[in-house]
């Protein structure tokens, strides 16, 4: 899934009516193979593109796309992404670091799907034309239940990251610090 983070914005992770988002929806959607949603919140406006090939014992292979963009002029402000991963329970769920920071997969293994690998392609501009800086980090830990992902990431919060791309002023962002749980949660 996805939740997303505007500096100076609320954390957000399901759009729902009365939460300030203005408007979301799907574009397009088969019930079983493509989709195409968007969702606008103050300016931003985030298009998620899902296409499913079928084969396979398992069902096929999923490619997703985020693309985010801000509607209007004037600098855009920081934008955290934040995809999860969650087995509820499930399986079993390994971060594969590349250069040892940059979350480049997670491997894992269920029931029902066996051996996966979910891969994070770094991020591109607009046309496809070269990788976009972005800064990565992780955040691995065991929440009792999918209702409870969202507090997870806010609980996990932390300003202290730095983004720092070349030829550019440094810029705090948030992000998530590397492990954690809940408060209360062992």
């Amino acid at each position: 899934g996805l939740m997303w983070l505007q500096h100076g914005g609320n954390l957000r992770h399901t759009s729902e009516p009365n939460d300030g988002v203005s408007r979301y929806g799907w574009l397009m959607h088969d019930g079983e193979n493509f989709g195409v949603q968007e969702i606008r919140d103050e300016g931003l406006l985030l298009r998620t593109e899902f296409v499913k090939q079928p084969g396979g014992e398992h069902g096929g292979d999923w490619s997703w796309r985020v693309t985010a963009k801000m509607e209007g002029k004037g600098p855009a402000p920081l934008l955290s992404l934040f995809f999860y991963v969650a087995t509820d329970g499930q399986g079993t769920l390994r971060p594969v670091l590349e250069n040892g920071t940059r979350l480049a997969a997670v491997a894992g293994t269920a029931e029902e799907l066996g051996d996966f690998t979910l891969t994070f392609l770094p991020p591109t501009g607009e046309g496809g034309e070269g990788p976009k800086y972005a800064s990565y980090n992780f955040l691995a830990a065991g929440v009792p239940g999918l209702h409870r992902l969202t507090e997870l990431v806010r609980h996990s919060l932390r300003e202290s990251s730095v983004f720092s791309p070349p030829g550019r002023p440094r810029r705090r962002f948030f992000g998530v610090s590397g492990t954690g749980g809940l408060p209360g949660e062992p």
